[in-house]
């Protein structure tokens, strides 16, 4: 870990490892490792961060569109489950 920056605005800060640069016929992308993660009080309910809480954006470059995330749709590696029989 490294003394790296932390913006006081945002409720959570993730500090990552670079794993490799991905570079393929239909986009490119970073992989890292979160080696970190700083959250603030206001964002943490029972000891954990509770991603609701968070009032998080996502760009899609396809529709050029912010996204507001926070609704849970799913339970990863439960759900997919019944899909296997």
């Amino acid at each position: 870990m490294v003394a790296a920056p932390i913006i006081n605005e945002f409720p959570i800060c993730m500090e990552c490892k670079f794993i490799e640069y991905q570079d393929q016929e239909y986009g490119c992308g970073v992989v890292g490792k979160v080696v970190n993660v700083c959250a603030d009080e206001q964002v943490i309910k029972d000891g954990k961060i509770d991603i609701s809480l968070v009032n998080a954006l996502a760009f899609d470059p396809f529709t050029h569109g912010y996204y507001k995330i926070g609704e849970r749709v799913g339970n990863a590696f439960k759900d997919g489950l019944q899909l296997k029989k």
